[in-house]
This record gives C-alpha cells, structure tokens and sequence, in this order.
C-alpha cells in the first residue's frame, strides 16, 4: 500500500507520457539526449540551472561516488555521470520515478553511470562511509522526521565527504497556501527554519562550509513559468507531465508563499567531519 506521500506524487505511465510528449514535439526517440529531458527531468525551482550551479560548487571529480536522494526521475543524476563522469546512485520513494529515471538513463545511454533504487530516505540501503557526495534537492519538505533524514545523510557519507543540499524552508512557521508543487495538504508537508535545519545538520555531523539565500532567482524564475502559463498553452513537454493537471494552481501558490515570505529558497554545502 502507498504512503500518502507516495500517492501524492505517483502518476502511472510516466516514461511514456514523457516519450509520447516529445514524439508530438517532433523529437525522435532514437535521438533523445538530457536537453530534450530538462523541462521534466529537472524537478525543481531554477531546474537545470541551480543543478550545474550546484555542481559547480561540489567539487566534483572524475569516478566519484554520489548519492541523490529522492532523486525523481533522475535528471541530476545523468548530469553529474554524463559532464563529470560520476557513478551516481538515485533512491526515491516513489517506484514510477525509478522506472522512468531507469529507462531514461537507458534511452540517453547513461546506465553504466547511473543506477536508482526504490527505497526509503530514512533507512538508506547502503553500508556506512558508502559515499564521496550526497546530494539533495526539494525533498525534506515531506519528511517529519528530519533528524532521521541527515543522520542517514550523515552515515552513509565518507569523512571529509560533502553534503549539497537545495530546499524549501519556513519562515517563522507560517500556514502557507496549499497546494503546492510537494503537498496537496497540510498533512505531508513538514516545512522547518533555516535556524532548525542548521542546527540539525550540526548534530548529525555536517559542518556548514557555504549557504546561498536563493529566494530571490527562485521567484523570477517561477514567475516566468507562470507568465509563460498564461500567454499560451504548456509546451508538450513540461512539468505538468510530472505535476499533472493542477501545476497552474502549484506553482501559483508556491510563488504566492515566497513573496510573502512565508517559506525561502536556500543551497548548501556541508562536510562530514
């Protein structure tokens, strides 16, 4: 049976959704590569662009070992095995987004690189010191249990390893509009401060060596999807092939909770000590 939070992101068929949707764009299957995929694969406020911004602050190296968890349908993964050849491994909740980040993977000929597995955050299948960099974007918002979350995090990462984290935060605790791109409803989304998030990632570890306020690029570039929205029809391939039919709806109160401030964008880079 699915956990509520499985439910809220499971849309059956996704992999061919993707691959009709970009057959009506005019792109042929034999010839689909990670840019044709970005508009979906890229699950996240600033997609593409805050993942190479990210990696550019990883310090990266050819053959190292890294772990996204919730990885969705695994675009971070091929951009960091496909541009600095990394051995990366996905684990998401949600079983659809495995299957589809694993024929993707196939489809763009990264599967030597890539490999997801169906697993739970907060019990990660993997020995201890596993992992060169491990690696998070817009998932916490739907884990209570964040202690648990960065200890595993924590775990499963070498010494001297480091932790890159991008995420959606409170500000003061706020009730914020719902839905959102994360939760239908109040009842699977657990939004903590910056403050609470810094002091367990200190407990669990994780040395805080940088954090950026992202807010501000998040908003403009919501903003232009929305504007995008309303002047014509979504493209073939979008986010609304992830976020289903109430993506309009989403991403209007996801903006709407920013500039109010009632949640902010921030990115991190920790190291395990």
């Amino acid at each position: 049976m699915q956990t509520p939070v499985e439910q809220h992101y499971s849309l059956p068929h996704l992999f061919e959704n993707i691959i009709a949707a970009l057959e009506k764009a005019g792109v042929d299957k034999s010839k689909i590569t990670r840019k044709e995929l970005a508009a979906t694969d890229e699950f996240h406020v600033r997609g593409l662009e805050v993942t190479k911004e990210l990696a550019s602050h990883a310090g990266l190296q050819q053959d190292m070992k890294i772990l996204d968890v919730g990885c969705g349908v695994g675009g971070p993964c091929r951009l960091l095995a496909d541009e600095y050849g990394c051995f990366t491994t996905g684990i998401d909740i949600t079983q659809e987004y495995i299957r589809t980040a694993t024929l993707l993977s196939e489809l763009t000929g990264l599967q030597d690189r890539t490999n997801f597995i169906q697993a739970d955050a907060l019990q990660l299948p993997f020995e201890n010191n596993r992992f060169d960099r491990v690696w998070t974007q817009h998932v916490q918002m739907n884990i209570e249990n964040k202690k648990k979350f960065y200890a595993e995090i924590s775990r499963v990462l070498k010494p001297g390893g480091k932790f890159i984290y991008y995420d959606i935060f409170s500000i003061n605790n706020e009730v914020i509009h719902f839905p959102v791109p994360w939760a239908e409803m109040a009842s699977i989304s657990y939004l903590v401060t910056t403050d609470e998030l810094h002091n367990i990632l200190g407990t669990s570890g994780l040395d805080i060596i940088e954090t950026t306020d992202q807010t501000a690029p998040g908003i403009n570039f919501i903003a232009a999807m929305i504007d995008r929205m309303k002047n014509q029809d979504a493209p073939p391939v979008s986010l609304k092939l992830i976020m289903g039919d109430s993506v309009g709806e989403k991403l209007g109160n996801l903006y709407q909770n920013l500039i109010e401030k009632k949640i902010r964008l921030e990115s991190g880079v920790c190291r395990k000590k």
